[in-house]
């Protein structure tokens, strides 16, 4: 009897420790399960996958454009971000692939439209009750101002892209010939300006380029250069313009070998200029001749300054027979200006220096971070130049003057010049220059 009380009174213990344990067990985990649950979805790779989607996919840009601060900032307005990104993706799926951030401590994500990052967030981790939660900390656009728009015009030619003309500060590069030289005072030659800008887009961009009195000049993008240019019609020389170089040459020549005389020779250069000073001082070439004559005569490289003006190459051959008998060949080539005088065109200069030579003034930026420090022209035929003094930094060395480069999301810096102890760049014989942004660099 004793051990059947016993059997039972340890069946009801069991009982009751096993209906305790189950209570304990609903109540733990009625507790945990949440706290797990919330655990769970704090984990980076949750979080990172809903940012993703909330951002990503599909983009949202006008909500990236307000995260990442773009405002002000290199893409305009709001609208025009939001434009210019639909168009960009184009509908295209959007990836998400994590990076480092370094020693930070944060999960650092790219956005990838196919192989190139155009975006990135960051997570950051805040510890509450012995659990990290991550939450979105910064968005970042990794387009920055790659959009360079280069349009390549004549001087005094206005360039628009997407509507806004450009400035005076956007002139990078100026190029000038040596015709400059041996023209007058106030009269120009050929100059092109090349033109650039940023624009929030690595798309074309929408370029007008107008004329003096405001109409459109023809367009053309050169893939290869990366470059729009206006379409320049190829100038050739008239009838007129023509019988005037090929006779002033001839007349030329004739008189150096006293087949023309002085009065012909007014006929085709301008008697009050220095050239035909020049020509009547010269010593004849051959002082007794039995005949010549002219060859393959071609007219190149024709430029109009205006209407009372221009300038063309001529080249000839010339045989000249002398009185012995025998021939003395000659190779006319010359570039020769002309204006309009007394009724007719006249020569009043003459060169066989090489007039369609370029001069090309390059500019450069100089940047402390986003602090301009000034911007100068290096000309092509520049041996040197002085940038600005490099700002301190007490503790840190000078590097140098760097271009700074982005690639997958991460900026490097490149030293592209080191100052002398004089502070000028030394540059070599046969250097060329692009535009450049350059930042002060220290070690």
């Amino acid at each position: 009897m004793e051990k059947k009380k016993i059997g039972l009174f340890y069946k009801v213990l069991l009982g009751i420790l096993l209906l305790l344990l189950g209570v304990f067990l609903v109540i733990r985990f009625a507790v945990l399960r949440p706290w797990l649950t919330r655990y769970e979805a704090s984990q980076p790779k949750h979080t990172s996958q809903a940012v993703f989607a909330d951002l990503f996919s599909p983009a949202d840009w006008g909500q990236i454009y307000d995260l990442a601060g773009l405002e002000g900032g290199a893409y305009q307005d709001r609208d025009s971000f939001i434009h210019t990104m639909e168009e960009l993706t184009g509908g295209q799926e959007l990836t998400m692939v994590e990076t480092s951030a370094g020693l930070s401590g944060n999960r650092r994500y790219f956005i990838k439209l196919g192989g190139e990052n155009i975006a990135a967030f960051t997570l950051a981790g805040q510890t509450e009750g012995g659990t990290t939660a991550w939450q979105l900390d910064s968005v970042e656009l990794l387009l920055g101002q790659t959009g360079t728009v280069s349009v390549r015009t004549l001087a005094g030619q206005r360039v628009l892209v997407n509507g806004q003309e450009l400035g005076e500060d956007c002139q990078a590069q100026l190029t000038e010939t040596a015709a400059e030289r041996y023209l007058p005072e106030g009269v120009q030659g050929r100059r092109t300006v090349l033109w650039q800008t940023q624009i929030g887009s690595i798309q074309q961009a929408d370029v007008t380029v107008l004329d003096g009195e405001g109409q459109k000049v023809p367009v053309s993008y050169d893939a290869d250069a990366g470059c729009f240019a206006v379409e320049e019609a190829a100038e050739e020389a008239g009838e007129e313009e023509r019988a005037a170089l090929i006779g002033a040459t001839k007349t030329y020549a004739r008189y150096m070998i006293r087949q023309a005389t002085s009065a012909q020779l007014q006929q085709y250069f301008d008697s009050g200029s220095a050239i035909y000073q020049t020509i009547r001082s010269s010593e004849i070439w051959i002082k007794t001749t039995a005949g010549h004559s002219f060859s393959n005569e071609e007219v190149s490289e024709f430029r109009r300054y205006g209407e009372d003006m221009f300038s063309a190459r001529v080249t000839m051959h010339m045989d000249v027979k002398r009185a012995n008998g025998s021939a003395k060949p000659y190779e006319m080539d010359s570039t020769l200006f002309f204006h309009r005088r007394n009724g007719g065109w006249r020569a009043f200069e003459m060169t066989n220096m090489d007039v369609q030579e370029e001069t090309v003034h390059t500019r450069l930026i100089f940047m402390d971070g986003q602090e301009e420090l000034g911007r100068l022209f290096v000309s092509s035929g520049d041996h040197s130049f002085t940038p600005p003094a490099p700002p301190e930094r007490p503790g840190r060395r000078f590097a140098g003057w760097a271009i700074q480069e982005r690639k997958g999301g991460n900026i490097t810096m490149t030293v592209r010049f080191q100052p002398g102890a004089d502070g000028t760049v030394a540059l070599p014989a046969e250097h060329s220059l692009e535009p450049m942004t350059l930042y002060a660099a220290f070690e």
